[in-house]
């Protein structure tokens, strides 16, 4: 089934504008679908979207049906709205977009259009009413105090690792991203922080006392571990539980402790048995997050951030003790590209850029990141290339390649190795 959705692309796929008056008009006119509905609110500058996944599976473990709402999809607009974990069918979609596009229409002709995202927010509300989901997955988009999905009150409210990002619009300093991701706590709902910095925990807990928000700080992640390297996965315990977890990589500890904590209230307030959820994390999958391809040797993840990737060297360090990679990569020019090299550039035994379609969207020429390669790890041989023909070249069966640096140019090479998102 085809479904001509121009009528979506047309208000602009990265068109930003913040505020929530416009969002909770939308919302009134489509007769409030996120009333009735069970919110875990997820902000955060890294981990957001893993820490929904182990959330999700955890709570379908124990017996519940889930909602998902992420951003952005890496192959199909589909990705965003998940059902128990599965992207939903065209069916579903159109019939929700169908609904939503009415009202679109009436807000365009007043001059006061909805975003390509404000409008997907309103399409993942209409599919969980009419699924009637036990619990939503809801995780922010850019922000928090004025994103698009801070319209809901939620059970629990979310947020993990903090970096400077999107400075722009969210501030200069990891205090001032951390006060707009901490935008999503409310009034005397409890709210379950990742590992971060002092400075961006500070004004966390600052908003969550002003509301009167019990707030669980959880710490980097220090205890027993066990790295499964043949099945890429890893077993961890937190207080007297263990349990594997499906996505590898020491950050992946700290997102399975951040939803842990989570969990652990969500249990005690709605009585399920929380080792069978915990069970769940087993069952965990994120795309373009360590993701491997083995018939290409390839690695697929999509950090595009200092932190993000610096998580991705650490993880490589960890299951592939002194190995040196093939690096694809490429960036958006927005991103902080100095760092994200720097995080990469020791574990580098050559480098392709990518000039990749960014969608409007400026992206780094390969000239500038070799440049910054050059600075972090002189004499690493790198050139320009295209995403077909790198991939046309693997797999090397001798040294592994890694894709990173952006989730966008992730999503284009799973469409070119038909593999879902």
């Amino acid at each position: 089934m085809t479904y001509d959705i121009e009528w979506l692309n047309s208000t602009g796929f990265f068109t930003i504008k913040l505020g929530l008056t416009r969002i909770e008009q939308f919302l009134e006119r489509l007769g409030r679908p996120q009333d009735g509905l069970r919110f875990i609110h997820v902000a955060g500058s890294n981990g957001k979207g893993s820490v929904c996944s182990l959330t999700e599976s955890a709570l379908r473990k124990a017996g519940f049906k889930t909602g998902f709402f992420c951003s952005p999809h890496l192959v199909k607009l589909n990705e965003r709205f998940r059902i128990n974990g599965v992207p939903i069918d065209d069916e579903t979609f159109i019939r929700a977009a169908e609904t939503v596009r009415k009202v679109v229409m009436d807000m365009r002709a007043e001059n006061n259009s909805p975003t390509y995202f404000e409008i997907t927010t309103a399409i993942a509300l209409i599919v969980f009413q009419s699924e009637n989901v036990d619990f939503v997955l809801w995780e922010t988009g850019m922000g928090g105090r004025l994103d698009a999905t801070n319209v809901v009150i939620p059970e629990i409210s979310i947020i993990t690792g903090i970096s400077l990002e999107h400075t722009a619009y969210l501030g200069s300093t990891l205090a001032e991203v951390a006060g707009e991701k901490a935008g999503i706590i409310k009034p005397g709902v409890p709210v379950v922080c990742g590992p971060m910095p002092e400075e961006a925990l500070a004004a966390i807990r600052k908003r969550a006392a002003e509301l009167n928000s019990p707030l669980a700080a959880v710490p980097a992640y220090e205890g027993a571990y066990r790295i499964d390297t043949e099945r890429r996965c890893q077993e961890i315990q937190i207080e007297e539980k263990r349990f594997l977890v499906s996505l590898p990589g020491t950050y992946q500890r700290n997102n399975a402790s951040t939803a842990y904590y989570a969990l652990k209230y969500l249990a005690s307030k709605f009585g399920f048995d929380f080792s069978t959820a915990l069970s769940g994390y087993s069952e965990a999958r994120w795309s373009a997050r360590f993701q491997f391809v083995e018939e290409k040797n390839l690695l697929i993840d999509g950090a595009h951030n200092p932190e993000g990737v610096q998580a991705l060297a650490s993880a490589l360090r960890e299951f592939y003790p002194g190995k040196k990679f093939h690096f694809i990569a490429g960036c958006f020019a927005d991103k902080n590209t100095d760092e994200v090299v720097a995080a990469f550039a020791p574990l580098a035994k050559d480098t392709a850029f990518i000039a990749f379609d960014g969608a409007g969207r400026e992206t780094c020429s390969p000239e500038q990141l070799g440049g910054l390669l050059e600075k972090y790890a002189p004499g690493t041989p790198w050139k320009e290339g295209s995403l077909v023909t790198c991939l046309q070249t693997l797999p090397d069966p001798e040294c592994m390649t890694v894709l990173c640096g952006s989730l966008h140019m992730c999503g284009e090479v799973l469409e070119l190795l038909n593999l879902p998102g």
